[in-house]
């Protein structure tokens, strides 16, 4: 799968700088709309979900074609002539460099309501149960999982250094890009990641962190993608998921006050009224 493009300048006669603003506000328009609320819980057979997650991921076809269309139309316009973005980017610093999809990955996504259910649930942790949401998954007409998010890597010239991240609507009936770009990420991916399709992208949201997970025999092991005071690792270093991890992470949310940052505020207590000593009544004699 790869679908190569030649970034070329504008002709004299057109307006770069207007064409340019135009995509950029229409590409904004379409990362940053709203989503679809996700539906947490468990959905899936665990077997079913693990042999998903240890094998590449299912592409619909409807997301290849965006990320095609992203490369061939929507890319060259916005980088016109703007050398330097396209080098801030991860697409070189010539504006003639070629821009292939070379590899994809499926991209998990947990929040901190996840890490403590799994944990307050005390039974056997398992950690496929972090993802085993309509959240991260859903089932298409064969029967198949297909990820949430799907993030193509792209090499230009021969150098793979950017990406860009597509994402279903809730209902699985369209595809939409959430992101490009990210250069340091995808050189970590790229660096760290199987080259047989069989790693997957982690992101833990609430903290902003980014591991590569595989799955092997029910056991979750996550890459360190960027030094890590958390896991006290560094890129390329391997840690399992287990009890001790997730009351780390736990730790960490403790230490961020993200719940006294997130709940909201209570309703202060209106003042009681009290009775001044001329509506005080005195007590009627017992006949």
């Amino acid at each position: 799968m790869s679908e190569t493009i030649n970034i070329s300048r504008y002709s004299e006669s057109m307006r770069p700088g207007k064409v340019k603003r135009c995509f950029v506000v229409a590409l904004f328009v379409t990362l940053f709309a709203p989503s679809v609320p996700a539906v947490w819980g468990a959905q899936f057979e665990v077997d079913k979900l693990e042999k998903a997650l240890a094998a590449p991921p299912h592409v619909p076809q409807q997301s290849q074609d965006l990320a095609s269309n992203f490369l061939n139309h929507t890319l060259p316009k916005l980088l016109a002539n703007d050398e330097q973005l396209a080098q801030r980017l991860g697409f070189g610093d010539r504006m003639s460099n070629q821009v292939t999809i070379d590899r994809v990955f499926s991209m998990m996504v947990i929040r901190r309501e996840d890490v403590l259910s799994l944990i307050e649930r005390r039974e056997t942790v398992r950690p496929i149960d972090l993802v085993n949401n309509t959240n991260n998954w859903l089932e298409d007409q064969e029967g198949r999982l297909v990820p949430k998010r799907i993030v193509f890597l792209l090499k230009a010239n021969e150098s793979t250094s950017s990406s860009v991240t597509l994402e279903q609507s809730g209902d699985g009936s369209s595809w939409r890009i959430i992101q490009f770009g990210a250069p340091k990420l995808s050189q970590a991916i790229n660096q760290h990641g199987s080259s047989e399709g069989s790693s997957f992208l982690l992101w833990i949201a609430d903290l902003n962190r980014h591991y590569l997970g595989n799955i092997q025999n029910h056991l979750v092991t996550l890459k360190v993608l960027f030094k890590d005071r958390l896991l006290n690792g560094d890129p390329g270093d391997k840690q399992p998921i287990t009890p001790e991890y997730l009351a780390k992470l736990k730790q960490l949310y403790e230490e961020l006050e993200f719940p006294k940052k997130l709940r909201r505020p209570e309703p202060a207590e209106a003042p009681r009224r009290t009775q001044s000593p001329a509506q005080t009544q005195p007590p009627i004699p017992a006949r």
